[in-house]
């Protein structure tokens, strides 16, 4: 074999390795890895159009969404944040600790809490006592304040006895305190705005309009049954007391059980309106001559 044909053949199979691996490597290789690219560029060209159409509808969404926030932030009403009872305790005690005048003293027993697809309710019973106007305030602001509460089954009982205990009651009921499951109200337990609603009357009912006994004279006022008309002018009289101590008094000045209504310094005496327990009475005193 001449010198040529040999390195022609040898020629003609590394040009055939040559092809055949370039063959190879294009079929085997970068046919896989251009069609990998493709669907991987298939993917992204429908993430882009997903995200296109997220972006053109959010000013429309957004607008929307505030709009809701809007109303849902101007709602009378918020939902408790968590289905838990501690909270509506310490809510509760928020409010009787709001001011004096809404003080009550109160047990909380936890008995269920059920669930819906937007809120749940956590139930309870409350049973205490207080003074009955403080209780009133009680109710008033738990049912007129922001976080939804609902009360039922209400009971009142008067306990009896004299005095300050008339102003007393015994109370129970059942509290229903409703939880968000969304999440989407930013809700403050203890709220400074608290809600009273001033039109309700605290008038207790339960105090008789005739007491059995008349109030003591605790604070040594002048009792005008047991005292003495001295002396008076136009504007004042002046009065010898049941211990014997000469005062003066001007229409409006309270005396025990009630106040000086009159000055008739024609008839030189002295009228007074008092109120025995339910039973008004006016007692008129007159200068001894």
């Amino acid at each position: 074999m001449s010198y040529a044909v040999r390195n022609t053949i040898i020629l003609l199979v590394t040009l055939a390795l040559f092809v055949g691996g370039a063959f190879s490597y294009i079929k085997f290789i970068q046919v896989a890895e251009l069609e990998e690219l493709e669907e991987t560029y298939a993917e992204k060209q429908q993430d882009y159009q997903e995200k296109r159409q997220t972006s053109d509808a959010f000013p429309i969404l957004n607008e929307t969404y505030q709009r809701a926030i809007a109303i849902t932030e101007n709602f009378d009403k918020s939902l408790y944040p968590h289905p838990t009872p501690d909270d509506v305790y310490h809510y509760l005690d928020y409010i009787s600790y709001s001011d004096t005048n809404s003080t009550v003293y109160f047990d909380f027993v936890f008995i269920d809490s059920t669930a819906s697809d937007q809120y749940g309710i956590m139930t309870a019973d409350i049973n205490g006592y207080g003074n009955y106007q403080n209780f009133m305030n009680f109710i008033n602001k738990l049912e007129n304040s922001r976080l939804l509460n609902k009360v039922s089954g209400l009971s009142l009982t008067p306990p009896g006895g004299s005095g300050e205990e008339l102003d007393e009651v015994s109370f129970g009921f059942t509290l229903e305190s409703y939880y968000q499951r969304l999440g989407n109200q930013q809700t403050s337990l203890l709220d400074d705005q608290l809600s009273l609603n001033q039109s309700i009357s605290t008038f207790n009912p339960f105090y008789p309009l005739i007491l059995a006994s008349v109030p003591p004279n605790e604070d040594n006022l002048i009792n005008v049954e047991q005292s003495r008309l001295i002396g008076l002018t136009s504007s004042r009289v002046f009065i010898a007391d049941q211990g014997g101590s000469v005062q003066s008094l001007r229409i409006g000045d309270k005396v025990y059980l009630g106040e000086l209504s009159e000055i008739d310094t024609e008839n030189n005496s002295a009228t007074f309106n008092l109120n025995k327990g339910g039973i008004t009475e006016l007692v008129t005193l007159e200068i001894e001559r």
